[in-house]
């Protein structure tokens, strides 16, 4: 049997303390706490969870393939952020994701076509919330997580808050949470706030001004029409504090998602609301083939963000693991670190790392970089790294 010193997250105090890895050639025994250990260079927490990202590729404007942002970067368990749709939903869930070496749950789009483009409620008839409740009853394997709806004017375009009205309407009905976009307006965050429950998500709480070069790439390069991003719609004062909707929306029990993506993360934004100690929500990167080699390239880069913004690791992993399962409903995720771990480094930047940004190009600087560097699953252990053990 191998013996190797590690640190180990404890989600209920997030904090890491000092255990040992038990091996048996790739079987992990057990990942325990030893007063006797010093703890060591790796860190064993419980698989990462991605709580957004866009994972439906050929059918969907955004997606990409979950095995290119999932189990090889640590996340075992990528969540699909409203790609699929009531009618799109039984080829994603029954064809594709059963290819995957990566886990895959999804959040059903209000819209029954998803997002097949960028425009899902440009015909009222496909926000239908009775195929929506069907498909929430139904749930296959619990294989959904709950209702999506995008609330931000470029999207929702002349439909104003009707998508977020009848998602809520659905979720309400299907006893689920409800996963909200935020962006740009109109429609006012006060006006879409207002439909958040106690354990509804509210996502891409970090964005900040209109993010023009964004918009086009997300146009494919045509022009952008601005009236629908004529409010700026901030979720946080300057001081980092919330602004009063979304003071009012955390009081009622809301929760907070970051989904990075190519527009929505804003590097002041961010900062202020960390600084004025605010640690409570889930790190996420709206990851699709528009940002994966641009502003976000991956959870182990994300997370590095938040790291150099002065959250603590225990705080970063918490992020990605016991408030994203708590977030999303997935109860026991962080019970079992012998069957189900990533295990990672934290290491000192190289000169061929690419450098990591916000979504509007500012380099951030980042004095540590984390590096998942093996992964177990069923009780088995798999090298991401040749020189995993040579910490």
């Amino acid at each position: 049997m191998n013996r190797i010193a590690v640190n180990i997250f404890d989600a209920a105090r997030t904090r890491f303390s000092p255990g040992l890895l038990d091996l048996e050639g790739d079987r992990v025994l057990s990942v325990s706490g030893d007063r006797r250990s010093d703890g060591g260079q790796l860190y064993v927490a419980p698989g990462f969870i991605d709580s957004h990202a866009h994972v439906y590729p050929g059918v969907t404007d955004l997606g990409i393939c979950a095995d290119d942002i999932g189990i090889k970067h640590g996340v075992h368990l990528i969540v699909d952020a409203g790609s699929a749709g009531a009618v799109t939903l039984p080829c994603f869930r029954d064809v594709l994701v059963p290819m995957l070496d990566t886990e895959v749950k999804a959040l059903l789009h209000i819209s029954k076509a998803g997002f097949v483009t960028k425009q899902p409620y440009v015909d009222p008839r496909l926000m239908d919330v009775d195929m929506a409740v069907d498909c929430m009853r139904e749930n296959k394997k619990g294989f959904l997580l709950g209702i999506k709806v995008a609330s931000s004017g470029a999207i929702v375009e002349k439909a104003g808050t009707e998508p977020i009205r009848l998602a809520a309407e659905a979720a309400e009905r299907a006893g689920c949470i409800l996963v909200a976009h935020y962006g740009e307006g109109p429609p006012t965050n006060e006006e879409c706030m207002a439909f958040m429950r106690g354990g509804d998500v509210m996502t891409h709480i970090f964005h900040g001004p209109f993010n023009l070069a964004a918009a086009i790439r997300a146009n494919r390069g045509r022009p952008v029409d601005t009236r629908w991003s004529s409010l700026p719609n901030l979720m946080w004062n300057p001081d980092g504090s919330p602004i009063p909707p979304l003071e009012q929306a955390l009081k009622r029990g809301v929760r907070l998602d970051v989904g990075h993506g190519a527009a929505s993360f804003c590097l002041p934004v961010a900062a202020a609301v960390i600084r004025s100690g605010f640690r409570d929500f889930s790190i996420s990167t709206d990851l699709h083939v528009r940002n994966v080699n641009g502003a976000v390239r991956g959870m182990p880069e994300t997370m590095s963000k938040f790291l150099s913004l002065g959250m603590t690791l225990a705080e970063v992993v918490a992020g990605v693991t016991s408030i994203a399962a708590r977030n999303l409903g997935l109860a026991n995720w962080c019970e079992d670190l012998a069957r189900r771990a990533t295990i990672f480094r934290v290491r000192r930047p190289r000169p061929d790392d690419m450098p990591l940004v916000d979504s509007y190009g500012t380099v951030m600087e980042v004095g540590e970089r984390i590096e998942p560097v093996a992964v177990v699953r069923g009780g088995v252990l798999t090298p991401l790294a040749a020189d995993w053990l040579g910490v």
